[in-house]
């Protein structure tokens, strides 16, 4: 059993207190019959526990149809994301949202999992079939800023892909794993571009995504959250070891427009490298489509269809409150103290002296 109090355990004992004082008062005064006073004093425990809100703890179950399939999106979010070529002057990363979402409609009623890399790798959501959860986790994806970039491998996701699969056929052990790869390509580690081969046999469908052009972009800073905006409503950009070979940690923002610069001091360019992205793809065993916002995301990649099973889900934590239970006794004294002050009002009536009609 669990409480919680309607006024939080302070307030609930300031008013339990001043409760019992009222009573205990006359009690001891000889304010009227003792027995009524103890009684009241009861009440107010009966009332006190009310107060506390008792509950018991219910998990409830919820069933739902699910695909049997799930799908990771891998998503670049070093700097050089934040070059503006893409589709005109919008950002690689604006890009890459789009087609997370277009794509994410391919895929009704199936578990979905996000996974962003830049210096490293995390899991930003979970695999969910909360497609409405999954909006909210891509609009807040965000370039890497340039003071905390160490330099990004291309295949900086590889382990927590692999990590993550593994988990995850334990708990569905026959659905099949989609993976989608979202990036420019652009290896600034000094570290070699790892090999995904060990793990492709586990992948059943997939792609890769290049964004970017030969010709390059501009990147604008990142900044914190709440602190601007870049293009279309995105954060500021930038990532300094994506300056066009400047190395990294050699870029910086420029005080005008916000713009990285080079060791030049000439604002820094990034360039997609699509061979990064072939070799990605032929590691994963997919296809290879270049993102330049010229085509639907149906066009260039169409999702298998996947049987749907009704699976039963563990939903949220509920409670079952019973303060009802004592309120129901409050109510019942309430009703015995009108009855006491009814008698009471007629007794004094019945002893009232009736006042004298007429003068002296």
């Amino acid at each position: 059993m669990i409480f919680d109090p309607v006024f939080t355990w302070f307030g609930w004992g300031f008013l339990v207190l001043a409760l019992l004082t009222v009573c205990i008062i006359p009690a001891v005064r000889g304010d009227g019959p003792r027995w009524k006073w103890f009684a009241r004093m009861g009440i107010v425990a009966v009332l006190a526990l009310a107060l506390a809100r008792p509950g018991i703890p219910i998990k409830s179950s919820t069933e739902e149809y699910e695909a049997a399939a799930d799908v990771y999106f891998l998503v670049d979010t070093t700097t050089s994301m934040a070059a503006e070529d893409y589709d005109g002057d919008k950002t690689r990363l604006e890009g890459v949202k789009k087609d997370m979402l277009e794509l994410a409609e391919q895929f009704p009623g199936t578990r979905m999992s996000i996974i962003s890399f830049a210096s490293t790798a995390s899991t930003v959501m979970p695999l969910t079939t909360d497609h409405a959860a999954f909006a909210s986790a891509v609009d807040v994806l965000s370039p890497e800023m340039s003071v905390n970039s160490n330099g990004s491998s291309i295949t900086e996701a590889g382990a927590e892909l692999d990590k993550r699969m593994k988990s995850n056929q334990e708990d569905r052990p026959d659905n099949k794993n989609l993976v989608f790869y979202f990036g420019d390509g652009e290896q600034t580690a000094e570290s070699p571009v790892d090999s995904w081969s060990s793990f492709s046999s586990r992948i059943d469908s997939g792609a890769v995504f290049g964004y970017g052009t030969s010709q390059g972009g501009k990147m604008k800073e990142s900044q914190p959250f709440g602190y601007g905006a870049g293009p279309g409503g995105e954060p500021g950009l930038g990532d300094p070891g994506d300056t066009g070979g400047t190395g990294d940690g050699a870029g910086s923002a420029g005080t005008d427009d916000e713009y990285i610069l080079d060791g030049q001091g000439n604002p820094g360019i990034s360039t997609i490298d699509e061979t990064n992205l072939r070799h990605i793809a032929d590691d994963l065993g997919v296809k290879y489509h270049h993102r330049d916002g010229g085509a639907s995301m149906s066009s260039v990649y169409t999702a298998p269809k996947y049987d749907q099973t009704l699976v039963k889900k563990d939903g949220r934590v509920t409670v079952d409150e019973y303060f009802w239970v004592p309120l129901l006794l409050v109510f019942a004294w309430i009703a015995v103290e009108m009855v006491f002050g009814v008698r009471e009002l007629l007794r004094l009536r019945t002893i009232a002296p009736t006042p004298r009609g007429g003068r002296s």
